[in-house]
């Protein structure tokens, strides 16, 4: 990775908030180049070193750009010392140049970031010496150059962060009052909404504050490039900023921009708000295009506005929540009045933001959809509802407020919810278990697949009204989906029943397919078509711990579905790593599970074969790893032979100790309710129940699975 000239290429680094790294992988295809990799808050792409400050002109929802210096392992202190080290650091930086290095991401034997900030002024000055240029001081507040220090399951980016300063301050707020909104989420807002696909004839905020909302959409559709205001000094002054001409940019970026026929306009309570934005307004340069007055949300209609039947118009609004104002049942009121005044525009639609869910509830308006994401410690609901229905069809509607019946439902929900806080902060996940047949009267399974539920109903015993039974489906059916802020058509309902005889899980309908995230892997989910949608969330555990200890170990995994404990096994840098599985439809989804995560799958071996038969057909003692997850019944329709795990675990555990290396492991987990380990195994094996270490909070309350740690006797 180097900078000789602007047109090099190398790898960059867009850091962004948590769950919106979506949004800035197409920001990065927009401006023609690849995409190399997504995780939570962090996405890179390939190109030049102009490619990236022209990224940093135009991210609307980046907060800071990073041009990566080198990329490696880090799994010890030492490790990340010696990348640090193949760094030049005397070529990157001015001599004598303040610095500050920023830490982020989480490695297992860093417990204090400022540590990892010491090791890399360490490799600075030390090369600082050898040259006898003078020692680079560290400095917080105005560092000549940040450098960003990235971690995430043992692998770090190192660069030089471009910006200075964060992102999100666009040089025409210097003032924002009572908790503006940051500038950044005004753009996650705006483009979870698409406003610019509906061409508004007017965008609208009734409780506009510092304007930011105004700004920021008007930006949006006018094309102006975020950071055309920002001067040079606000970039990090290293040798790269050299080949690049800021001016140019900017003056380029100008030249794009457009002038649409929107009006947008304003309206705050508070006058003080109101010259604020006023201000902020102006130093934008958007006097001409925004107006802002004073008003109550009370006298919030059309006319008012100087709309007329045949605008179309967006209303924006980001009205007070939290501890932005009073008492909640001040904002309970304020937010019923503003849902009463939005319900008699015409031919429009309403975004807002806010941090309660029951204050958005407050509104009496039907959300189109829903957005949840997590910003400055708070965990944020962005909505969208059209308008223009009649408030006699408002009032007709019978899901004002829940009906009691479903209440202890829901507030299982919100309490699960909160348990699982610590789980999703950890582990960066965005699909997890919400709710397992807490409550007898709701036997239902809900889990969450990034902004999607899947519901899996099981039939009710014989001694349950079949009546009662199907009103509290639908009371599920209606209410789960509203109160966990999901769109009624991102909600997948099935029936679920236990699997017998001979019958197997059958194809239900046409494929909705997902893609998922978990520490830092990706996988493809079928929302649809199977009972199972291909990714075993109980296997986290199993999977984070592959990811910790295949290094250059040789894996096989047995039965192994969509891949992915191959799939994390292959990222924990395994030597080698063998799928068998009968199913070709598995195997070829296991080849692009692969493929999201950057692994080229030839080379790894994908086996379609009867694992049953495959097992006895020349062992050969190769494998350290085995991974053997079989289905507690299974049968074939080209073979008489079933499976049985109660029945058949010894006999499978045996012909698996075949493939074993000397010192290597079998991980047998399986998901028989009932099963029992033969005590034959226990006597022929060294054996250690793992069931316990294997489960996350999300299923704690009854274990899912079995999960032992099989090695042969020495």
């Amino acid at each position: 990775m180097n900078h000789d000239s602007e047109h090099s290429t190398g790898v960059f680094a867009i850091g962004t908030l948590l769950a919106t790294d979506d949004l800035v992988a197409e920001e990065v295809e927009k401006l023609g180049l690849e995409v190399k990799g997504r995780q939570l808050g962090w996405v890179t792409a390939e190109g030049s070193l102009r490619d990236a400050y022209r990224m940093l002109m135009k991210t609307q929802v980046g907060d800071r750009v990073v041009w990566l210096l080198a990329r490696g392992e880090a799994l010890a202190a030492d490790q990340f010392r010696e990348l640090l080290r193949t760094i030049d650091w005397n070529v990157h930086l001015y001599a004598g140049a303040s610095v500050r290095v920023d830490i982020t991401g989480k490695v297992s034997w860093l417990k204090d970031t400022r540590f990892a900030g010491q090791l890399v002024m360490d490799a600075i000055r030390d090369q600082a010496m050898i040259a006898k240029r003078p020692r680079p001081e560290y400095e917080t507040d105005e560092p000549a150059v940040r450098i960003a220090v990235r971690f995430g399951r043992g692998h770090v980016d190192i660069g030089i962060n471009l910006n200075r300063a964060p992102l999100n301050q666009r040089g025409y707020r210097t003032e924002g009052g009572e908790a503006p909104l940051r500038e950044t989420l005004a753009q996650v807002m705006l483009a979870r909404l698409k406003i610019e696909n509906d061409q508004p004839s007017v965008i609208l905020d009734p409780c506009c504050g510092s304007g930011t909302l105004l700004i920021e959409a008007c930006m949006r559709l006018n094309r102006i490039a975020p950071q055309r205001r920002r001067p040079s000094s606000q970039l990090s002054r290293w040798t790269g900023l050299e080949s690049i001409s800021w001016t140019d940019l900017i003056a380029s970026e100008r030249t794009k921009e457009i002038h649409t026929a929107t009006r947008f306009v304003g309206f705050d309570i508070n006058p003080q708000a109101v010259d604020r934005a006023r201000a902020n307004i102006e130093r934008a340069g958007l006097s001409e295009r925004i107006t802002v007055e004073v008003a109550e949300i009370a006298d919030l209609s059309a006319s008012n506005a100087g709309i007329t039947e045949t605008d179309t118009v967006w209303i924006l609004a980001n009205p007070p929540y939290g501890t932005r104002l009073g008492r909640n049942e001040d904002l309970a009121t304020l937010y019923r009045l503003l849902g009463d005044r939005c319900k008699e525009f015409k031919n429009a639609h309403l975004g807002l933001v806010t941090s309660e869910k029951d204050l958005m509830q407050a509104l009496g308006l039907r959300s189109d959809k829903k957005w949840e994401m997590q910003a400055g410690g708070l965990r944020l609901n962005i909505a969208k509802f059209a308008l223009g229905l009649t408030t006699e069809h408002f009032e007709s509607q019978e899901d004002k407020d829940p009906p009691e019946e479903i209440w202890p439902l829901l507030n299982r929900l919100s309490k699960n919810l909160k348990k699982r806080s610590k789980l999703l902060k950890n582990n960066e996940i965005d699909c997890y278990r919400i709710y397992d047949s807490d409550l007898p009267e709701y036997n239902v399974v809900i889990d969450q697949f990034s902004d999607y539920l899947h519901i899996q109903e099981y039939r009710p015993p014989k001694t349950v009204d079949p009546k009662r039974a199907n009103h509290r489906r639908q009371l599920i059916r209606q209410w789960v989906p509203k109160h966990l802020g999901i769109p009624v058509k991102h909600a997948v309902f099935k029936e679920r029943f236990r699997q017998t005889g001979n019958s197997q899980y059958e194809k239900r309908a046409e494929p909705l397919c997902v893609d998922v995230h978990e520490n830092g892997m990706q996988f493809e989910v079928n929302l649809t078509t199977y009972t199972d949608v291909g990714l075993f969330l109980d296997h986290r555990p199993l999977r984070r711990r592959l990811l910790e200890s295949c290094r250059g170990l040789r894996v096989l995994n047995l039965f192994c579905y969509t891949g992915a404990l191959s799939v994390a096994a292959a990222k924990g840098l395994a030597r080698s790593v063998t799928s068998v599985d009968m199913s070709k439809t598995y195997l070829t989804w296991a080849h692009r599970n692969f493929e999201k995560n950057g692994l080229n799958p030839k080379h790894y071996q994908f086996i379609r074969a009867n694992v049953l038969e495959w097992l006895t057909v020349e062992p050969r003692a190769e494998f350290e790893v085995i991974l053997l997850d079989p289905p507690t019944f299974s049968n074939t329709k080209s073979t008489e032979q079933t499976l049985d795990i109660q029945r058949d675990h010894r006999e499978l555990i045996d012909a698996c100790s075949a493939w074993l290396a000397p010192g290597g492991v079998i991980y047998f987990s399986n998901n028989f309710k009932g099963f029992s380990l033969d005590d034959s195994v226990r006597e022929a094996y060294v054996v250690e129940d793992m069931t316990r270490q294997s489960i996350d909070t999300d299923f704690d309350r009854k274990p899912p699975h079995v999960l032992f740690k099989i090695s042969v006797r020495p």
